[in-house]
């Protein structure tokens, strides 16, 4: 093995192991350290070896931080004790810098609409009457931007997101939702779900009709089908499963034959910090798998005890599946 590329791998692990216990990952950066794992076999020992670092340093570290209060001074009366993964997460980066290097010679070393925005946090659901005759039910970490001419209320964008809209029989001014490029046009009577998440959009129909205006294309979307496009183009109407598409609404999630990876990319729109599957052979296994939104807190043991995947902890709702 190059002993080169061998200790590059190593550095860049424990650059990643930093990061992630940092507290400042972000989505990117979850999808970024992904690829790295899977770009080389070399990459996921690497990082295996430093995430068991990591576990032999947690309880040294716990021991640490028990024993400081007893040497030296006294600790002042206002001190506030950190639980073991607040301190971690403050100090894992000092911590493991000085201890690896010590015992193994490593050196760390959006566009904005118009009028009122509705927003849902992450794991937040809302129910909103945008207008008289039009609701929208707002899934987790949604984004829209109200239009209006004059003051009556005459659409939305959808900036990111999912939600889902009914308008009412009575309900006869147009109202058209904007997302990505797209426009989707609707009737008195339409239920409709429009989704733009990870740069694919679109829409979903339940009641009624519902037409996707993109560029001079205009296109039917019936009940019970779903239309789909993204920067590479605008894909055929496709059957669905209301039930199982828009499950979200009744506060469950249904994968029927899914990649893990793509059931956890989903999963992560609901719950803080980052589930990262860093197995391949994990990642592309097919499952059946239903959820309630309640269980997010503790979904990555649910998948760990499930698919015998290896789970690893991090601060921030971090988890290394493997």
């Amino acid at each position: 093995m190059d002993t080169t590329k061998t200790k590059e791998s190593e550095r860049q692990a424990q650059a990643w192991l930093v990061h992630l216990t940092s507290g400042t990952a972000t989505r990117e950066d979850g999808e970024a350290f992904r690829r790295w794992c899977l770009a080389s076999e070399q990459h996921a020992e690497a990082f295996a070896r430093t995430r068991q670092m990591w576990h032999d340093l947690g309880p040294a570290i716990a021991r640490r931080q028990d024993a400081a209060p007893r040497g030296g001074r006294p600790a002042p009366r206002h001190a506030v004790r950190m639980s073991r993964r607040a301190f971690l997460g403050s100090a894992i980066a000092a911590s493991v810098a000085a201890v690896v290097v010590a015992r193994y010679g490593f050196d760390m070393g959006g566009q904005r609409g118009t009028g009122a925005t509705l927003r849902t946090a992450v794991g937040e659901q809302r129910h909103v009457d945008v207008t008289q005759g039009v609701a929208l039910e707002m899934n987790t970490a949604t984004d829209i931007g109200v239009r209006s001419s004059g003051n009556a209320i005459t659409g939305f964008r959808l900036r990111s997101g999912e939600a889902v809209v009914r308008i009412d029989a009575s309900h006869t001014t147009p109202f058209v939702v904007e997302l990505d490029d797209a426009r989707v046009l609707s009737g008195p009577g339409a239920l409709f779900a429009v989704r733009c998440v990870d740069g694919v959009s679109s829409v979903t129909c339940l009641e009624g009709q519902a037409v996707l205006a993109r560029a001079a294309t205009k296109t039917l979307v019936k009940p019970s089908q779903q239309l789909a496009f993204d920067a590479d183009g605008l894909g055929a109407a496709m059957a669905v499963n209301p039930d199982t598409a828009l499950a979200w609404r009744h506060r469950v999630l249904i994968y029927d034959n899914q990649p893990l990876a793509d059931v956890v990319t989903d999963i992560n729109r609901y719950r803080p910090g980052r589930i990262v599957i860093t197995d391949r052979a994990l990642g592309e296994r097919r499952v059946h798998a239903r959820f309630t939104l309640d269980q997010m807190a503790d979904v990555a043991t649910l998948i760990e005890d499930a698919y015998g995947a290896h789970a690893t902890h991090l601060p921030g709702g971090w988890v290394l599946l493997s």
